[in-house]
């Protein structure tokens, strides 16, 4: 399985609704909606922080 920060926004999407538990504690569409809208957003963070 490739790394999250690798994926594309469909691969992404579709692991994320595979098994949405995993990566929000309460299931539901607001949080869903949230997680999957603030991921370019930490991507983008990630970009600018220097590397590891």
């Amino acid at each position: 399985m490739k790394q999250l920060s690798e994926m594309s926004e469909r691969e992404y999407s579709a692991c994320v609704g595979q098994r949405p538990g995993m990566f929000v504690c309460r299931t539901s569409f607001h949080l869903l909606t949230a997680f999957l809208t603030g991921r370019p957003h930490a991507l983008l963070h990630r970009a600018k922080s220097p590397a590891e």
